[in-house]
């Protein structure tokens, strides 16, 4: 989810400028490793190797970020995500010309075969140093990851919320392309200019006080993304985390659809990886 702010002319252009970026994929690299590297889940151990797809390196705070995904020898994925340096998550806003706008958004290109193995196109990152609403819940700082099912172009054509656009927001998907116990609120509340509607576990409780959840996202009648949200102070205190997160019956595309999402570090560079892993064939 997403601070109530509007998103800045600079913002846009940037995405646009990584959008024409992400379109030359002789720029991405190719890299086969072992699959109980850095790249690959920690604790899953195997001796096949993996091909690792990287996309471009993007600047956020004082650091870097790229996405990447692992593909097993028959093209299957095993782990999408991003990796972030350790100088990324050093709170920039103690240099106000390093911090990202909050609320702005990120882009981070993924690799052409990261889409073409699963139905994601690309992945947001959002910085909220103040948090946002709802109020006493997710108002600390922390990071919202958005592995979006649309184009950037369609992400960037989603209006802001007015009683004109309310119908777009509020067409929802089927029942059975979201998790059961899911939900999300009718009207403005977690409707986002540039995101969609966000749905919240409805044992919300159980998740506070807030450091991780996975949020859907949808808008005008599609599935939009997954995004986990974790708190700043959980990526910076090198916890490690897997959680299995709740599925829907259907699929409205066919494809390959993670089960889990995983936070973890390398710790030899410092870099935290955020990752969705567990694939399952969807018909």
């Amino acid at each position: 989810m997403e601070n109530f702010i509007t998103l800045s002319k600079k913002i846009a252009l940037l995405c646009t400028v990584l959008l024409l970026y992400s379109c030359n994929q002789d720029e991405f690299t190719n890299v086969e490793v072992l699959s109980n590297s850095t790249y690959s889940l920690t604790g899953k151990t195997t001796t096949s190797k993996l091909n690792v797809f990287k996309g471009p390196e993007v600047t956020v705070g004082f650091g870097k970020a790229r996405s990447w995904i692992s593909l097993n020898s028959e093209g299957f994925p095993m782990e999408i995500g991003i990796e972030i340096t350790q100088k990324a998550l050093l709170n920039p806003e103690r240099d106000k010309k390093m911090a990202p706008e909050p609320g702005s958004i990120i882009i981070l290109p993924l690799h052409l075969k990261a889409k073409q193995a699963t139905p994601f196109n690309h992945i947001g990152l959002n910085w909220n140093p103040n948090g946002h609403e709802p109020d006493h819940v997710f108002d600390v700082p922390h990071y919202d990851i958005h592995f979006y099912m649309i184009s950037i172009e369609e992400q960037l054509a989603i209006p802001n919320w007015s009683a004109e656009t309310d119908a777009l927001f509020n067409n929802y998907p089927a029942a059975e392309f979201l998790p059961a116990d899911y939900f999300t609120p009718p009207g403005a509340d977690t409707a986002e200019g540039q995101m969609g509607k966000h749905w919240l576990p409805v044992n919300l409780p159980a998740f506070l006080p807030f450091s991780k959840i996975m949020i859907y996202g949808t808008y005008d009648g599609k599935v939009a993304f997954v995004e986990p949200m974790i708190t700043e102070a959980l990526l910076l205190s090198g916890e490690a985390t897997s959680e299995n997160y709740s599925q829907p019956m259907s699929f409205q595309k066919k494809g390959n659809y993670p089960t889990k999402y995983n936070i973890y570090h390398d710790p030899i560079t410092g870099n935290t990886y955020i990752t969705l892993s567990d694939f399952v064939a969807r018909n």
